[in-house]
């Protein structure tokens, strides 16, 4: 008899079939030797709709097919990446059958804290084998984690709205743990070199421009750009160029890849800025959830649908005489009604900020 609650054999169609016998040896062993990473038939089924669906919606589709089973193998060795697998599956799953609640179920925040506690652990030791790998694939999924998972169930529960909190802007702090973890396990020397360098090559990847100039001019205004204007002397402009680039493109690999490197353009100014609720920063962070929103991806649209309408809100109470915020609000409300509707994927396709 094993820890599964029966002998060690696995359910039909399991995770194992992408598993070598000698991975499956080790899921064993991976079991045997942590005793309270127990897992039943309904986890391992978890760990199978992770590779065979979750994993397609948040891994970039030109990598998707290379990686997946490399993931899925890493998970069953790995304690801290297969607790972060199941999180995200049972997040994910939440999803596709209506039934998201506001509150992470105690079975999701066990996992969700072991992963964390185990993760942090194994970066304060020196690293392994695929140890490297398979931390670079977790910082990844807990970075989705921490953004698909919010706890508001409504704008006035949402960030800027409701009172501060230290884990207000927890999703970005994740974020830019993640570039650390790629500095700590030297990713490109991982098996995963080809999708890191995508992430951190891809401002080459896509056509230049358009630069500020494609920013509403009242958005210029308020984030006091002129000719001048560069990332050292003024805290929006990496941002803005960012949110620019992206509102003239069409929702695919490219914009999906630029929803990912957003949140690596944020300086510590324009964070600050954030924290005191600076309208020129607000609107800026509204536009770009705006933007994400147009994507439809789970783990991205319920945040920024409802941090997007939290700020419109925000702005629309305490710069209400401000005649240039009250019309840039214009564009994220749009894009917010639309997303109420059915047809809302071609909708938001056609939207301009002009």
């Amino acid at each position: 008899m094993g820890p599964l609650g029966g002998t060690h054999q696995f359910p039909k169609a399991t995770i194992s079939s992408v598993l070598a016998p000698s991975l499956r040896r080790q899921l064993m062993v991976t079991l045997d030797e942590n005793p309270f990473f127990q897992l039943n038939r309904k986890e391992l089924e978890l760990l199978q709709r992770f590779r065979e669906r979750t994993v397609v919606t948040i891994t970039p589709a030109k990598a998707i097919l290379r990686y997946r089973d490399e993931i899925a193998k890493l998970a069953c060795i790995h304690p801290f990446l297969m607790h972060a697998a199941i999180t995200v599956t049972m997040l994910h799953n939440r999803h596709l059958t209506g039934m998201a609640d506001a509150k992470l179920s105690a079975t999701e925040a066990f996992h969700y804290y072991q992963s964390i506690a185990l993760f942090n652990d194994k970066l304060s030791r020196p690293l392994q084998g695929s140890e490297r790998d398979a931390l670079w694939v977790a910082a990844g999924i807990l970075g989705t984690i921490s953004f698909g998972h919010i706890e508001a169930k409504s704008p006035e529960e949402a960030w800027p709205l409701k009172p501060p909190s230290s884990l207000d802007f927890n999703w970005l702090s994740l974020s830019e743990g993640k570039v650390e973890v790629w500095r700590i396990t030297n990713v490109l020397e991982t098996q995963f070199r080809q999708l890191a360098l995508e992430h951190m090559n891809f401002p080459t990847t896509i056509p230049a421009g358009p630069g500020l100039e494609a920013l509403p001019s009242e958005l210029s205004v308020l984030c006091r750009f002129n000719a001048s204007s560069t990332a050292e002397n003024n805290p929006y402009y990496t941002v803005a160029l960012s949110v620019a680039q992206a509102l003239n493109l069409t929702c695919n690999y490219n914009t999906n890849m630029l929803f990912f490197r957003f949140s690596m353009t944020m300086g510590s100014e324009y964070k600050r800025l954030l924290v005191r609720k600076d309208p020129g920063a607000l609107l800026l962070l509204a536009y770009w959830y705006a933007k994400a929103c147009q994507h439809g991806h789970w783990w991205i649209v319920g945040r920024a649908a409802l941090e997007c309408q939290a700020i419109c809100i925000f702005l629309e109470k305490y710069h209400r005489h401000d005649s240039n915020v009250q019309r840039l609000l214009q564009f994220p409300k749009l894009v917010l009604a639309c997303l109420n509707r059915r047809d809302t994927v071609g909708d938001l396709a056609s939207f301009s900020t002009a």
